[in-house]
């Protein structure tokens, strides 16, 4: 803040140019005398100027520091180094603040929001034991708000302690007003004296502000100046803000408060009150205190001791200074035997020179990355980041390490290629291939295939394809097409090569997916050998044989038991025997063996059961199937699908057996296996149904599809994102815009809040294409659209266009009262030089703005815009905009004011 006595500095320079005679004759101090000088105040040549002040983080105005000016009849304007002095020796200083502040308040009583007004007093006026009731009559008189005006303290007022400085200050604070301590750190106050009077703000010296960007001192000072003044409950202020730089620095050290050139330069009464019309206001409110600085030391120590990644530092000499237990325990170690230690101290000698060398590459700026890092001695393997930390000068000064432990995630990527393999080799014995499709046909999903090297979807689709029989290709890929306007469930057969015995025939089933609106939004199919297919009711009667050796095959998974189940033989009186021998010549036993692998070492999940509807039993589960539902043998074993809580009972299952017991069997219905835990599994199920010697029995085969789901999720968003994203920029395109826009508009009306739009032309990118080439073209689009990202970061932006940006803003009637002068001041910042390949350019912009009224809809606001932005352009400046806004916000009725 700034205030009326403030001498010889930078921030108190005058724009009034002063009139009549040489600058030395103007501005000899022998002109300015007592008598001139109350002169000047009883006529009112004394008036107050304002400078803002503004909340660091949301750029708002929150308030204005008063300045005294003079302008004197003759001499024109008289710097306050000048003026200032005169008064306090003459005795002045009281009458000259009195003035200025009764002016600053009358003025500022008019003008809306509730900004404070700062003022300084001079250590002088301490000595006045009626200061405090003077101020107060001023202040009360215009009927400003007490509360608003903050009373500004210079350290050199503390010096003496003094007991009417002290009853002076206790009754300024009393009354309701604001005290701050001002140009900290530049005199002699200590934290007695910050303690003894009950400030609530802290300004640091525009001295430290100004030589922060290149002194790391005076960034150490502002840092702990902040600190200390947030561990006391007090607002911290910086003075002399003048370049972006330095409000960035502030800003992410936490300050809460800036005032300087950057924000506005001092002007009076009624440059302010048009600065207050177009500028973004915000209340003067006081954050949430931060922790004391010993909590925080411990918050943080406490998270880093229980964080559940291995966490450490190293200084630059490779010595660990912090080390949490996690990563202690990577080497069986506790922290304090490693703190204070290289890692020479506890590691193999071959080992410690690899560890050491990658340290020493992060010190030189490379950050290492180890995706699998295996402590000598230890099973388990951890994901390890090496970063080096630098000061605030960029010098290094040490190495923090991270380790996360990967051993299950690794174990994880074991098992799933170990499944795919089981499922590869499975495909020779027992195919069952599942694939899916959209509901255009085109199929997007198929599983595993004989060659381990397809790891991907579409990999695995091109292999299939490449499998089937070339004349049966086209035929197949017609009769699929043709069929999918029907919506009935499809089948068809050709011919693929499994392996190099040549090609099987097989059998392609598939069935529509309903979504919620009756609509098909996919099919799921699954292709089989034909074979096969012809004989599963005989390999569930074949299975009758295999009891005896089922149940000495395997502790988990339970056979079929011929006397358990009531099954007997199927051989009438004079029968033959039709299963006790296979048709190709293999022996009994291996045959048994082959059908009992089948079952019980298939990757996809298998039951077989009873097939009475009511009390239908399980007889036997393969392990796929146990591990799928969650439950083991000793629960559903022998017991009723209601009794064992079944996996897959629910309310379709009754219509499941009125399938089978009206045709044989189903393919393909879609079910939720409910496990054990609770959890549920997107599955499909096919049955067939078989009567063994007048029982029934159900084999049911069950695919989980959760994993085909995900990816099916995982390539539809990416298509969603795709489709709405312009490929150059990153941003938002066209049709993500208009999809955007309308719902935009409802959301603002509903909320009662505003919505802007503001279309944003490029000036000059024809001329950098044509002279520089598109390469660089594109270059200059890309550098644009981060910076709209980073100046818009909480509003919608999208490229509508070549050159041509889009960016709905939203905020409320309050904000919206700055609107105008947001929008100009960060275009600008937008369309600042950009340097590519040792070349500056300066592509300008046309922008229109309007905001949404009661009668627009999505057409009439971006035809507006649109309209808008082209006036602007035929102005043909640089940098052009035209501005349209509700700038009472009243009703519907939109009152217009532009400006180019």
């Amino acid at each position: 803040m700034i205030f009326p006595w403030k001498q010889n500095r930078r921030k108190q320079g005058i724009a009034t140019r002063p009139r009549g005679g040489s600058i030395e004759e103007r501005y000899q101090p022998s002109r300015i005398s007592a008598k001139s000088l109350r002169r000047a105040i009883s006529s009112g040549e004394m008036w107050p100027a304002f400078q803002p002040i503004v909340d660091l983080q949301s750029g708002a105005i929150v308030g204005f520091e008063i300045l005294a000016r003079w302008t004197h009849p003759v001499l024109g304007a008289v710097p306050p180094a000048e003026f200032i002095p005169v008064a306090e020796q003459c005795g002045l200083i009281g009458d000259l603040t009195e003035e200025v502040l009764r002016k600053a308040c009358a003025c500022a009583i008019k003008w809306e929001g509730s900004f404070v007004l700062a003022v300084n007093l001079s250590p002088v006026q301490f000595d006045d034991p009626e200061l405090s009731n003077k101020i107060l009559r001023t202040v009360r008189s215009s009927g400003f708000p007490v509360n608003r005006l903050h009373i500004e303290i210079t350290e050199s007022a503390l010096l003496e302690d003094d007991p009417r400085v002290h009853a002076t200050i206790a009754s300024l604070k009393a009354s309701g007003m604001g005290l701050a301590l001002d140009d900290f750190g530049t005199g002699f106050s200590s934290l007695t004296q910050l303690h003894a009077f009950p400030f609530n703000k802290l300004k640091i010296d525009m001295s430290f502000v100004r030589s922060m960007t290149v002194d790391s001192g005076s960034r150490k000072i502002i840092a702990s100046v902040i600190g200390l003044g947030q561990s006391l409950g007090m607002m911290v202020v910086a003075e002399g803000v003048e370049t972006e730089e330095q409000a960035i620095l502030l800003r992410r050290m936490g300050c809460d408060l800036g005032q300087g050139w950057l924000f506005g330069k001092a002007e009076n009464a009624w440059e302010t009150s048009k600065l207050i019309g177009n500028r973004l206001l915000g209340e003067f409110t006081k954050r949430a205190a931060p922790a004391q600085l010993f909590q925080r030391v411990h918050q943080l120590d406490a998270l880093y001791t229980a964080a559940p990644i291995g966490l450490c530092l190293l200084d630059t000499d490779l010595i660990h200074r912090s080390v949490n237990p996690r990563f202690s325990a990577m080497f069986g170690l506790s922290p304090d035997d490693m703190l204070g230690k290289t890692v020479g101290s506890f590691m193999p000698a071959q080992e410690a020179a690899r560890v050491s060398n990658d340290l020493l590459r992060v010190l030189n700026g490379e950050t290492v990355i180890l995706e699998e890092y295996r402590p000598v001695g230890s099973g388990k393997v951890f994901f390890v980041i090496n970063q080096r930390v630098d000061d605030d000068d960029g010098v290094p000064i040490g190495i923090s390490v991270s380790a996360v432990d990967v051993t299950g995630h690794k174990a994880v990527e074991t098992r799933l290629s170990q499944t795919e393999d089981h499922q590869r080799w499975s495909i020779d014995l027992s195919p069952n291939i599942p694939w899916a499709s959209d509901a255009a046909g085109a199929v997007n999903f198929m599983g595993p295939t004989p060659d381990s090297s397809k790891i991907d979807v579409k990999a695995r689709i091109d292999d299939w394809m490449e499998r089937m029989h070339p004349d049966d290709r086209l035929r197949v890929r017609l009769e699929w097409l043709g069929w999918i306007p029907s919506g009935k469930p499809f089948e068809t057969i050709f011919r693929m090569r499994l392996g190099d015995d040549g090609f099987h025939w097989m059998l392609s089933r598939a069935k529509p997916h309903h979504g919620p609106d009756g609509t098909i939004s996919k099919w799921y199919g699954v292709i089989t050998e034909v074979a096969a297919q012809q004989s599963l009711s005989e390999q569930v009667l074949r299975l009758k044989n295999v009891g005896t050796l089922l149940q000495q095959h395997s502790h988990d998974v339970a056979p079929i038991r011929a006397h358990d189940n009531n099954i007997q033989s199927i051989k009438s009186s004079g029968e033959t025997d039709h299963y006790s021998q296979p048709s190709d010549g293999l022996s009994r036993s291996h045959y048994l063996s082959m059908l009992m692998k089948m079952f019980e070492g298939a990757p996809i999940a298998m039951s077989i059961t009873t097939s009475d509807t009511k009390t239908s039993r399980y007889v036997k589960v393969n392990s796929a199937y146990l591990k799928m539902t969650g439950r083991s043998w000793e629960e559903i074993g022998g017991k009723t699908l209601l009794a064992a809580g079944s996996a897959i009972d629910n309310p379709a299952r009754d219509r499941r057996h009125q399938l089978l017991l009206e045709q044989g069997y189903y393919e393909l219905e879609e079910v939720d296996i409910v496990r054990g835990d609770g959890t549920t599994i997107p599955t499909l199920i096919s049955a067939q149904r078989t009567t063994i010697n007048g029982t029934s029995f159900d084999l049911e085969i069950i695919v989980d599809v959760s994993e085909r789901m995900r990816q099916q999720r995982e390539a539809e968003n990416a298509l969603k994102v795709s489709a709405r994203t312009d490929a150059l920029s990153g941003l938002p395109n066209r049709a993500y815009f208009d999809e955007q826009l309308p719902h935009r508009i409802e959301r603002a009306r509903r909320l009662q809040s505003v919505l802007a739009i503001a279309y944003v032309d490029l000036n000059g990118f024809k001329e950098i294409n044509d002279t520089s080439g598109h390469p660089v073209g594109d270059e200059v689009l890309r550098v644009i659209s981060s910076r709209l990202r980073s100046e818009f970061i909480s509003h919608f932006i999208a490229r509508v266009g070549g050159d041509e940006f889009a960016l709905l803003i939203e905020t409320d009637r309050a904000r919206a009262i700055g609107l105008q002068q947001m929008v100009e001041t960060r275009i600008n910042n937008i369309f600042k030089s950009i340097s590519l390949n040792g070349r500056t350019l300066r592509p300008g912009a046309a922008v229109g703005v309007t905001i949404l009224n009661g009668r627009d809809d999505a057409y009439s606001l971006v035809k507006r815009a649109d309209d808008y932005m082209y006036t602007a352009k035929s102005t043909r400046q640089r940098i052009a905009f035209v501005y349209d806004g509700n700038q009472k916000f009243e009703g519907n009725e939109e009152i217009v004011s532009g400006a180019a």
